[in-house]
């Protein structure tokens, strides 16, 4: 099948928990199938409402702390003020399903292995073929999610000062900071509650079908080579990158055993810009530098094929890619992701991101690359 052939496959919305996901499943699956590879899906358990119920939950606890906080409740507004933190480290930085587990399903990632010489390392590609749809970009949860930790700070500071002072603290600051804190809390309900059920859903192209499709003419080409040559190639197609990236963290977990010489996540490929390496990924308080090694590897192909080497990129804030997931671990991974106008695309995780944004003339590039990878990582 041609690039475009398959992007009329892929590029429907997929929003995790769907049934229009596990149908793109079975598609990859049966094209991996048919492409010569031994094909496993990976089952885990994802949390599709994760975001609507973490933000839902976490906004619910400040407006409760604003109201004792008023009442001069100073006891319960302490209680309800430090669980709201507590709930988004344990969530978003442990990977722990409190709350967003109270719904969760089974999904899973498609495997497929192209055999090498027995003797030659693994190298792994990976790109995510799940779908959100928010309100907002990345910036803006960036911005709005940075200031969820000063109105924390703002409101135990209160809270202590009423617990502090005998006659508990003055009515303007009560009333003050009981409308300014849950502010950051009302704004990501908003981006990542409401947009999923209000918002045209998003087709998910340049997040993340080019990739995919990238990964998908890939297969095609290693179909072409003699069984039994170079190094062993895993294509993964990982879903719930958009629910806190659940689906890599459970698929890096069953390679501590035998780690790969190296694997590639790839987005945004595709878009109508220069592709380059991501330099880190993370969560919050913890970040993973991508081996250099990796990077170099990179470079030499892309010279090879003639070309400069790529530009860094780093992620904005408040994002993040699966390459956390294997870095977390130990794990050498590095992201490439292309460019739109020479910095991270924008107007995502909505109707915007379409079809007409991509290039299948950038995708067939980037195969080209992935080729070269390969060649030298253990010969053809």
């Amino acid at each position: 099948m041609t690039a475009d052939e398959y992007l009329d496959r892929i590029l429907v919305p997929r929003p995790n928990g769907s049934e229009a996901l596990e149908t793109v499943a079975g598609f990859l699956e049966e094209t991996l199938r048919g492409q010569g590879a031994d094909v496993a899906s990976h089952f885990f358990t994802a949390t599709p409402f994760g975001f609507q119920l973490c933000f839902a939950t976490a906004l619910l606890l400040m407006l409760g702390w604003s109201v004792a906080l008023v009442a001069g409740r100073y006891r319960i507004a302490a209680v309800l003020v430090l669980l709201a933190p507590a709930l988004l480290l344990l969530e978003f930085e442990l990977l722990w399903s409190t709350v967003s587990g109270l719904y969760n399903v089974e999904e899973r990632n498609v495997i497929g292995v192209f055999p090498g010489h027995y003797k030659a390392p693994v190298v792994i590609f990976v790109a995510h073929y799940d779908t959100t749809t928010h309100f907002g970009d990345h910036r803006d949860w960036g911005v709005w999610g940075w200031r969820m930790g000063p109105a924390i700070g703002l409101a135990i500071g209160v809270t202590l000062v009423g617990m502090l002072r005998k006659k508990g603290a003055p009515a303007w600051l009560r009333w003050g900071a009981g409308l300014a804190a849950p502010i950051p809390f009302a704004a990501m309900f908003w981006f990542h509650g409401l947009g999923p059920l209000l918002r045209e859903p998003s087709p998910g192209a340049i997040d993340n079908g080019g990739s995919v499709v990238a990964l998908l003419r890939l297969g095609d080409r290693l179909s072409a080579r003699p069984v039994g040559e170079g190094a062993t190639v895993r294509i993964v197609f990982v879903a719930a990158e958009e629910e806190r990236a659940l689906g890599s963290q459970a698929y890096a977990e069953t390679l501590l055993a035998d780690p790969p010489l190296g694997i590639f996540n790839l987005e945004s490929i595709g878009a109508k810009g220069r592709l380059a390496w991501v330099p880190e990924d993370g969560f919050e308080f913890r970040r993973f530098r991508s081996p250099h090694v990796l990077v170099d590897q990179v470079n030499a192909a892309a010279v090879l094929l003639g070309r400069k080497p790529l530009p860094m990129l780093e992620l904005p804030p408040g994002t993040l890619t699966d390459g956390r997931s294997f870095l977390a671990l130990g794990l050498p991974a590095l992201t490439l992701r292309a460019t739109e106008d020479g910095s991270f695309p924008t107007r995502l995780h909505s109707e915007h991101d379409s079809r007409d944004r991509l290039s299948v003339e950038s995708i067939e590039k980037t195969v080209d690359l992935l080729e070269t990878i390969v060649e030298l990582s253990g010969g053809r």
